[in-house]
């Protein structure tokens, strides 16, 4: 049950930074592919943020569910 509630709790953290990340990115990217002021870096903004908001939930769990798995990996080889 911890494990499913530390599981979550990373995903929403990757979440969140994933659309921070995303829509910076995004709109710099948008900015350079639609050079009219203004409606290139929103247009960006808002496709970066989709897209980084799913890539960062998925990252963020694995990213601490491989640390969890590293640090039972190491408890259990120093309790050998």
């Amino acid at each position: 049950m911890a494990e499913n509630e530390t599981s979550n709790q990373a995903a929403k953290a990757g979440w969140a930074a994933g659309i921070f990340a995303g829509v910076l990115s995004g709109a710099k990217l948008g900015a350079l592919i639609i050079p009219v002021p203004y409606v290139g870096p929103v247009v960006g903004g808002v496709a970066g943020g989709v897209v980084g908001s799913e890539v960062g939930q998925r990252l963020g769990r694995a990213m601490v569910d491989g640390a969890s798995a590293f640090a039972k990996s190491m408890t259990s080889a120093a309790a050998k």
